[in-house]
C-alpha cells in the first residue's frame, strides 16, 4: 500500500516510453514487450500532444520480452481510441494478474496505430509505469528526481 510519506518514484517505476514524433497516418509504433514478471500493478498514460489522425491503442501480451505468443490482453478489454481533437491524456490500468498467467505471459506490448484521416503528421507520448513488487522503485529509467 502506497504510504502518505514515500515519493511517487520509490513507490513507481518508469519501465518504457514511446515518443511519437512526426508519424505519418496508417503507421503502427510499438513499445516493444516489456517483462512485467517484478511488477503488481501496471499504468499506461498516452499523452495526445498534436493529433491529426485518431491513435487506436491495443494493449498486448507475450510470454518472452520477443514477443512469442502474441496475443490481445483480456480480448482488448483495456484498449482504447484517443480522437484526434483529444489533448488530455488517457490513462489504462491493470494489475498483472490479468495477464493470461495461467499460459505464462508476464510480458506487456503497446501498440498505437494512426488512423489514415488526416494523413500528416502525429505526435504523442506514451509511458508505462509499474508499481514494483519490491521496494523501493528503481530510478535508472529517469534522468532525475527532484523532491
Amino acid at each position: 500500500m502506497p504510504s502518505y510519506t514515500a515519493n511517487f518514484s520509490e513507490e513507481w517505476q518508469l519501465i518504457d516510453y514511446v515518443l511519437g514524433a512526426n508519424v505519418a497516418a496508417a503507421t503502427e509504433t510499438n513499445s516493444g514487450y516489456n517483462s512485467l514478471a517484478n511488477y503488481h500493478r501496471v499504468v499506461i498514460i498516452i499523452h495526445p500532444v498534436a493529433l491529426n489522425d485518431a491513435l487506436d491503442v491495443d494493449i498486448e501480451e507475450g510470454t518472452s520480452t520477443a514477443g512469442a505468443g502474441a496475443q490481445a490482453l483480456e480480448a482488448g478489454g483495456h484498449d482504447v481510441t484517443v480522437a484526434a481533437a483529444d489533448t488530455t491524456p488517457s490513462v489504462i490500468e491493470l494489475q498483472t494478474e490479468e495477464l493470461d498467467v495461467d499460459d505464462n505471459y508476464d510480458c506487456l506490448n503497446v501498440e498505437i496505430t494512426t488512423a489514415n484521416t488526416g494523413g500528416s503528421s502525429n505526435y504523442f507520448v506514451c509511458e508505462i509505469w509499474g508499481m514494483p513488487r519490491f521496494k523501493p522503485a528503481a530510478i535508472t529509467t529517469l534522468d532525475s528526481v527532484t523532491g
